[in-house]
Formats: C-alpha cells, sequence, structure tokens
C-alpha cells in the first residue's frame, strides 16, 4: 500500500467507554418515553383527546437521534410547558411547533442576552415549576396506599435525592419488575373440579371437588391466569400431587390461559412426560390460539 494514502484514526474511545454508556443512555430513553407518555396522558385529561403512543415515542426516537449530530441532548415531552400551552388555550398540534420555532429563535438571536442572566434569578422559578409539577396530593395519597407502588416510589425518591435521576431509575425499574412478577405469580389459580349435572339445565357444569364429590379415576383441574416463570411452578406442584395417585384420565381446563411463556412450557412438558410415563391419558380443553402455537413450537 503506498505511504500517499491518509491515515485514519478512531476516537479515543474504547469499549469500556462505551459499556459505560449504554447503562446510562438506557435509563434515559425509558425515562424520556416514560416521562413523554405521562405528559401525553395528562394532557388528554386537560383537552378530553386520545393521543397516539406509538406516533409519539417514534417521533422522539427520530428527534434524539438527529439532535446528538447537531450536538444537542435528548429531548422529551415535558407536562410543564404542556399544561402552560393547554391553559393558555393553545390545544392544537402545531402549539408544540410553534413552541419549538420559539424556543429556536431565543436560541439564534437571544442566546447571548440570555447567558447574563443571573442563575441566583433562575432559581426561584425553578422552584416554583417544580413545586407546580410535584403533584403532592399524589404522591401522598400512594404513599398511604402502601402498596408495591408505595415502595417503589419511596425508593425512587430518595435515590434520586441522596445519588442520581440514573441509578434511581434503574433500581425504580427492577424493583417495579419484580413486584410486578411477584403479584401476577398470585394471580394463577388451579382448582380441581368434577362435572355436575343440574335437572333445570342441560349443560354439565364443572364444581369444586369436596370429600363427597370426588372420582379417584378422572380428574379436571381449570388453570386461570398466565403460565410464566413465576407462577409455573406453583402450576406443576399442584398437577404433580394429582399425579401420584395416577389416575387413567387427566384433564387440564386452559380456557383461561391468556400466555404461557418458556419456563411455563417447560413445566408443562414435564407433567406431560410424567403423566404419560404412569400411562394415563392427557387431554387439554379450550387452549387459546397463543398457548397452542407456543406449545406447537
Amino acid at each position: 500500500i503506498p505511504n500517499t494514502l491518509p491515515h485514519f484514526h478512531l476516537p479515543n474511545m474504547t469499549w469500556n467507554h462505551i459499556q459505560k454508556l449504554i447503562g446510562p443512555a438506557f435509563v434515559i430513553a425509558m425515562l424520556g418515553g416514560i416521562e413523554s407518555l405521562l405528559s401525553a396522558v395528562v394532557a388528554d385529561g386537560m383537552t378530553n383527546g386520545k393521543h397516539n403512543s406509538n406516533r409519539e415515542l417514534i417521533g422522539q426516537g427520530i428527534a434524539n437521534i438527529i439532535t446528538p449530530l447537531f450536538g444537542g441532548i435528548p429531548a422529551i415531552g415535558a407536562i410543564a410547558r404542556t399544561a402552560t400551552n393547554i391553559k393558555s388555550g393553545a390545544t392544537s398540534p402545531m402549539s408544540g411547533i410553534i413552541h419549538g420555532g420559539f424556543v429556536l429563535l431565543t436560541l439564534l438571536l437571544l442566546a447571548s442576552y440570555a447567558s447574563h442572566i443571573p442563575l441566583a434569578s433562575m432559581a426561584p422559578i425553578l422552584m416554583v415549576v417544580a413545586w407546580n409539577m410535584s403533584e403532592r396530593k399524589h404522591f401522598v395519597h400512594v404513599l398511604k396506599m402502601k402498596s408495591g407502588d408505595s415502595l417503589v416510589l419511596f425508593v425512587t425518591f430518595f435515590l434520586t435525592i441522596f445519588t442520581n435521576l440514573t441509578t434511581a431509575v434503574e433500581v425504580g425499574l427492577i424493583l417495579a419488575v419484580i413486584l410486578f412478577a411477584k403479584q401476577m405469580s398470585e394471580q394463577i389459580i388451579i382448582t380441581k373440579v368434577l362435572p355436575d349435572h343440574n335437572n333445570k339445565q342441560e349443560k354439565v357444569l364443572p364444581h369444586v371437588v369436596n370429600e363427597a364429590h370426588n372420582c379417584p379415576q378422572v380428574n379436571i383441574y381449570t388453570i386461570e391466569g398466565p403460565l410464566f416463570f413465576g407462577a409455573a411452578q406453583t402450576f406443576e406442584q399442584s398437577i404433580m400431587e394429582t399425579i401420584h395417585y395416577k389416575p387413567k384420565v387427566l384433564i387440564l381446563r386452559m380456557a383461561k390461559v391468556p400466555f404461557i411463556d418458556t419456563t411455563g412450557e417447560a413445566y408443562f412438558r414435564n407433567i406431560v412426560q410424567h403423566f404419560k410415563g404412569h400411562g394415563g391419558i392427557l387431554l387439554v380443553s379450550g387452549m387459546q390460539p397463543q398457548v397452542k402455537e407456543t406449545l406447537k413450537r
């Protein structure tokens, strides 16, 4: 290769720097999306309108991809300016465009003058805006509920004060996911039933099994709720107790199972293999299309 070719050098950024930036970038993207959608929901309540969440997030994503190319910072929908527009009578989509135009003109024409504004004079304005945005009544109301949401709010709030916003949002999201998984795992309901004929109706209805109403040869279970990783073990343990009694037929009524993940599928397959190993017949009824497709795959 001739020495006359230009030499290109990579930017002074290692893979370690990139890894350090991925976390904050993800948190900022999540925070921006949540804040923007929250602003849109509040605006809907003030205007009796209905926003398009997909259009909102796609537009924000495009803006945040292009803005850094010009030295800009991530942009999100802000409830303070949105509420100010609405209260002033600016409720059309043009209000946001006009607002952005004024901000652009201010930066281009008045930036040199704005730089002389004392920061101390801006502090009271920011304090008033923050106080008006704090939703203190809603904050206290959520804390009084003493629920999982109260815990997430409390932890996120204090981490924001004593650490930084990025850490607070990361911990808050992880905590919210854990609490959501726990709540969903408690939604699974497994009931052992048997048909009971009612003379007044032609349809045979399932009734909960009791000591006087049971059948050792045929076991029927009604399953309600999603079979995901948080609830799959409870599902398997309940059914396995039946398999140990070696009934001839096991019927699983799964019409009220809206979703099954790979962990739930693995436990379900384990039940099928154990029951077939005992020489029994397993029947499944009322399976929804999404669950059926997952089990087929």
